[in-house]
């Protein structure tokens, strides 16, 4: 495990644009553009319009046209992106049906979640996150480091909904997200730009693209991000003394790529990303105060080829996060205490993927996976001699086979698939010193240098059909099974979590989730698309955080297989091209989650799952124009539970997180032909709310930008 020594931090310059100072400057920079000749002569009336039969998705794991996948799929292109107004890739996805985030301090978030259909919004651990086709979800917390993904370096995204878990097993069982990065596709291109807003934010990227020869191409994209933040707690939070302070952020990222086509059964892509990022807590009470501090290395080097009808593609990975965090409470001089948290988290793997399209008919699809994950962590107190560490390690082992078989001219499209995982945790290791975490003997118990190893297999079957009897109206029906391993958190671990004492549970499970789907594309006119979808899912064994009462009446959290849950639910989207450059778009998503059985808590019971909303909604214009681009986008999110007894969420005896809704604007300008300006306004009417029971969103964020782009 690397040792880290935490360092002082000086009072940073608060310079804060008053919000009708910014939208002057931005109006009066448009304007200038809008009115200049070249400017006018720049423009073209490039469309948002894209035929849905156009667009290719990997959905499958094969190159499909929407049209033929038997599944819902949303998709960001990088030209939606840039109309989008959204500080981070976790925000964009805000803006896609069935999808729900845990954002609520926009980009100062730690670490943004971001699941599908449903499941319990701040477990990212349920939904599979890929860049570029290769996992990023870290097997000790099942998170995703989503401020570690630049925006300007992302070229498409997809989200399939619905369990994934027969084509990518573990983590897919809510949906798979996969980001695809930005490919050099000129001789030679580079752009830079910068950014400056609200609680004096500076953002600035640089992108260098090329190919070097017919075969050899480059790629290198940097960003860095730096804030002085804000104070998330809420005023009538705060308690005396107060410690509460802004929480500032300093990002750094690096993704590099080199891609040597050496011929048509060998194209060698190698990646190499780096990603340092520290951001304060809030709290300080002694310096340097509470702050995390995330270093994250990773690379991957894939193989793939192709002769006639055979194709394939073999992804090896490495990731290492060096996570540290330094955590205090209480008051100087009386009761004060400070530990550092230090943890290593390794994942990597090698997968490798087989194709052979069998005629006109069939198309194959099989493969290989091992995957490992461990930690090396502990809690290190600097006001004792105390210590707490936890370590283990998880192994996977995977097979699959899936056929897609084309039908009455290619208008029927049936899949099979079909899954195996074996899953097995060992070398787990707890061991905290007698008397910093055990009161008496209460939890001795769980202070066992050498925990029980476990191991589970499991299948996941799909298999799903899409009619298009006409352009009109298609359709397609589904049965998918889904299945996640519990974290290594959960399983080797006893420690402070959220401000409560969790509990290792090495007896832990799989979880298994049955999905039942139907869906529609009705396209009345060319212009115009709705979609409707019906979902319905049953979870066994449903891995869920419930509180125990001790001996002494205290209470302690652990995670526990529940024994069934339900969650229904339906989208509806709609898309509209009023003209060739402008788009609306809207969504609306409903929920319904129970636990239905759960015989050890029987009171909980028929109580819904925590952070799952009821209602969500969501519209977005997008607007080409020779003035200037604009986006527009309008977010409602319903009201939810932070508690599994749904009750007393808010500590004051308030049930529920109350409902909000937000709008963030956009307007951007191409002019002198390789320069742009524009201007982001995030929260336009600064409606502050809470996501989580104790943390307050910033309100309005906004942000002037410039860029060059050198290739023009």
């Amino acid at each position: 495990m690397t040792r880290h020594t935490s360092s002082t931090y000086g009072k940073r310059l608060r310079i804060r644009p008053h919000p009708r100072v910014a939208l002057i400057m931005a109006a009066a920079l448009l304007a200038g553009a809008a009115f200049s000749p070249s400017a006018m002569a720049q423009w073209q009336s490039d469309t948002l319009h894209r035929v849905l039969d156009e667009i290719e998705v990997t959905a499958t794991k094969n190159v499909r046209a929407l049209s033929e996948v038997p599944g819902r799929v949303g998709v960001i292109s990088s030209e939606e992106l840039s109309l989008t107004p959204a500080a981070t890739m976790a925000d964009a996805l805000r803006n896609v049906s069935g999808v729900n985030t845990s954002n609520s301090l926009g980009f100062f978030t730690m670490r943004p979640s971001v699941t599908v259909r449903g499941l319990s919004g701040d477990e990212q651990s349920r939904t599979l996150v890929l860049v570029d086709g290769v996992p990023i979800n870290n097997t000790d917390t099942g998170g995703v480091n989503w401020n570690s993904i630049s925006t300007a370096n992302v070229k498409q995204v997809e989200v399939y909904k619905g369990p994934g878990s027969s084509l990518y097993g573990s983590n897919a069982m809510g949906g798979v997200i996969n980001i695809i990065t930005r490919t050099p596709v000129e001789p030679f291109s580079a752009s830079a730009g910068v950014s400056y807003g609200t609680f004096n934010t500076w953002r600035s990227n640089l992108s260098l693209t090329g190919r070097a020869t017919d075969q050899l191409t480059v790629h290198l994209h940097g960003f860095l991000t730096s804030s002085d933040g804000y104070n998330a707690v809420p005023e009538n939070e705060r308690t005396e003394p107060d410690f509460t302070v802004p929480q500032y952020i300093e990002d750094a990222g690096l993704h590099s790529r080199v891609t040597w086509a050496i011929s048509e059964l060998a194209e060698v892509t190698a990646v190499y990303d780096y990603f340092q990022n520290e951001r304060g807590e809030g709290i300080v009470i002694i310096e340097p105060g509470r702050y995390r501090n995330f270093d994250m290395n990773r690379v991957r080097l894939s193989v793939r080829g192709e002769r006639n009808a055979f194709r394939y593609a073999m992804n090896s990975f490495f990731q290492r996060e060096d996570y540290f965090r330094v955590s205090d409470r209480g008051i100087p001089g009386q009761n004060y205490s400070r530990f550092d948290v230090e943890s290593d988290r390794d994942d990597m793997g090698v997968t490798l993927d087989l194709f052979h399209d069998a005629g006109a008919t069939h198309a194959l699809t099989g493969g290989f996976e091992f995957k490992l994950g461990s930690v090396d962590g502990g809690d290190f107190y600097q006001t004792s001699d105390d210590e707490v560490i936890n370590r283990g390690k998880m192994r996977f082992l995977a097979g699959y086979l899936q056929d897609e078989i084309s039908l009455l001219d290619r208008r029927m499209h049936l899949l099979l698939g079909l899954r195996f995982d074996h899953v097995t945790f060992y070398d787990g290791y707890f061991h905290a010193t007698e008397g910093i975490m055990f009161r008496g003997d209460l939890l001795a118990n769980y202070n066992d240098d050498n925990i029980e190893s476990n191991s589970w297999s499991t299948f996941s079957p799909r298999i799903a059909l899409r009619y298009n009897p006409s352009s009109v109206v298609n359709g397609y029906v589904s049965y998918a099974r889904g299945f996640r391993a519990s974290i290594l958190d959960d399983l080797s671990r006893t420690g402070i979590f959220r401000g409560r004492i969790k509990i290792a549970n090495p007896e832990l499970g799989p979880e298994t989730l049955d999905n039942f789907e139907a869906g529609l594309e009705l396209r009345p006119f060319w212009r115009l698309s709705i979609s409707p979808t019906l979902f319905y899912s049953h979870g066994s064994d449903f891995l869920y955080f419930v509180s125990f009462e001790m001996p002494d009446g205290s209470q302690v959290w652990r995670r526990e297989n529940v024994s069934s849950v339900r969650m229904g639910g339906a989208e509806l989207d709609v898309r509209y091209f009023l003209s060739d450059a402008l788009t609306l778009t809207a969504s609306y998503t409903r929920y319904q989650s129970e636990i239905l059985s759960f015989p050890d808590q029987p009171e909980l019971e028929g109580k819904e799952l925590t952070y799952t909303p009821r209602h969500q909604a969501r519209a977005m214009l997008q607007w080409r124009n020779p003035i200037a681009d604009l986006g527009l986008t309008v977010h409602f999110k319903g009201s939810q539970f932070s508690s599994d007894d749904n009750n007393n969420a808010a500590g004051d005896g308030t049930p529920e997180i109350d409902a909000w809704t937000t709008f963030d604007l956009m307007a951007s300008r191409r002019f002198f032909d390789s320069f742009s300006a524009g201007i982001q306004v995030i929260d336009v009417l600064d409606n502050r709310y809470l996501e989580t029971i104790d943390i307050m969103s910033p309100g309005r964020m906004i942000h002037l930008s410039f860029s060059y782009d050198f290739s023009r």
